[in-house]
């Protein structure tokens, strides 16, 4: 399990919401109104180009996030079941999409309502990117829209929109998270577990006296990623077949009256470094994903105090995972918390989550024009293969994917 922290996780949010407040001009489309939104005797409009463009824009971001080149933009990919049950990823971030597209008109209310403005200062660090990247024609031959639309209406939004987000969460504002939020937001929207990992190609490095070996975590091809993992090395062929029956023998131990505890045998056997370093719980959002999908898949329905019946395969791994109760208050950044650095900035991403609510109370009051909206696909939506040569080195360099 990659170890992450909130922080990061409300960087990306941040992003997305900003991503709803962009809206594009300058493309071949026709200029009918696609939503709209009347508030203070103002109304408030996305256009059809404003439409296309934005979904150009999302689509290539959608790769980007999943870590994906656009070889994977295929009619495979979008017709595929997303990790929202009942839903294909055509489905899944057209849904995504449009819900964001609603949130920009309703940023753009509340922009005006506040009276907000962009600084001299932000406005220049505009301009300078913008001829950074080439100008105002830059962009265009992958994207479809140009680095003029780019720096001249979506950064300004993005800025706007953090802005707006600042304002309203700031000390006595009206989103500004009390502790009663904060803990709320943790005892309804998290889960934890615990879970062994069983690697039947290797076993964990032991010092001396016994501990594992902590080193910094690495890729497949050797390269140092962000987090820390145990050394290991591999097995001898007799290791191999007496591993073979290790998952058996836990979960025989975990069946037996008066046997050890699941967290016992976490320290005892596990070869993975979160599992064991945070043994009395991994604690994560419900819609977040538990080590990878396959083991995800076979433990969304554990019950509080219910362990998987069987170990679960993948690979070379095998994972046996218990759900267990919350522990309390682990977001709480003090020096006794050996989770806090895990929940780094928790209290800013429940304000960003009490924001995105406060928005989508608006929707409400959006007309749409289906008729129209209808007509577009993400599967159609223009995106360039020339693109990836824009991040393939980031890919690399962050992820080791090459």
């Amino acid at each position: 399990m990659k170890k992450t922290n909130v922080c990061i996780k409300l960087i990306a949010a941040i992003l997305v919401v900003a991503m709803t407040a962009v809206f594009f001009v300058g493309c071949n489309k026709s200029d009918a109104v696609v939503m709209s939104f009347e508030k203070d005797g103002t109304t408030y409009t996305i256009t059809e180009s404003e439409l296309s463009l934005f979904l150009k824009a999302k689509k290539e971001e959608i790769f980007k996030n999943l870590l994906k080149t656009t070889s994977a933009d295929t009619a495979t990919f979008w017709g595929t079941e997303s990790t929202e049950k009942g839903k294909t990823n055509e489905q899944y971030y057209m849904d995504i999409t449009l819900e964001q597209l609603q949130s920009a008109l309703v940023e753009k209310y509340l922009f005006d309502s506040l009276g907000l403005n962009l600084t001299t200062d932000t406005k220049a660090a505009i301009r300078k990117a913008e001829l950074a990247v080439g100008g105002k024609g830059a962009f265009k031959q992958y994207y479809g829209y140009k680095a003029t639309d780019y720096y001249n209406i979506y950064e300004p939004m993005l800025q706007r929109s953090n802005k707006l987000l600042e304002e309203l969460t700031k000390d006595g504002a009206m989103l500004n998270a009390t502790a009663e939020d904060i803990d709320k937001y943790y005892t309804e929207n998290f889960v934890g577990y615990q879970y062994i990992v069983i690697d039947l190609k290797n076993k964990v490095v032991r010092d001396e006296e016994g501990n594992r070996v902590v080193t910094t975590k690495k890729d497949a091809e050797g390269k140092e990623v962000e987090g820390d993992s145990y050394k290991t090395e591999k097995l001898t062929d007799a290791e191999k077949t007496e591993k073979q029956n290790l998952a058996k023998s836990i979960l025989d131990e975990l069946a037996k009256e008066g046997g050890k505890s699941f967290e016992e045998l976490i320290k005892e056997f596990s070869d993975e470094y979160y599992s064991v370093e945070y043994s009395e719980g991994w604690f994560l959002e419900k819609d977040a994903q538990l080590v990878n999908k396959t083991v995800n898949d076979k433990v969304k329905d554990l019950e509080i105090g219910q362990h998987t019946a069987e170990a679960i395969e993948d690979g070379d791994k095998r994972y046996i995972v218990k759900r267990v109760d919350l522990k309390a208050k682990v977001y709480e950044q003090n020096d006794e918390n050996k989770y806090k650095d895990l929940f780094k900035d928790f209290d800013k991403a429940v304000e960003f989550d009490m924001y995105e609510n406060y928005v989508k109370g608006f929707y409400g009051e959006i007309k749409k024009e289906d008729s129209i909206i209808s007509t577009y696909t993400m599967k159609d939506t223009f995106l360039s293969r020339d693109v990836d040569r824009y991040y393939r080195d980031i890919l690399y360099y962050y992820y080791g994917i090459s």
